[in-house]
């Protein structure tokens, strides 16, 4: 991850900490996730497809089903 990727993460945190418990994120983001084809979540930020957790984080403030 580059240096200019990091604060897009950061953001990203603080977003997924505002809708489920900040202490099960880092779990999370290293736990493979049938939303992301078994990826890890860490591992679909690094492919660059970052846009894909803000789905999740859209969905979760919406309350639409994931």
């Amino acid at each position: 991850m580059s240096d200019r990727e990091l604060p897009g993460v950061q953001e990203l945190f603080r977003a997924l900490s505002e809708v489920v418990e900040p202490d099960s994120l880092g779990d999370w983001f290293v736990t493979p996730n049938e939303a992301f084809g078994g990826s890890k979540p860490l591992e679909v930020i690094e492919r660059g497809e970052i846009d894909r957790l803000w789905e999740i984080v859209y969905r979760l403030r919406s309350g639409i089903p994931g």
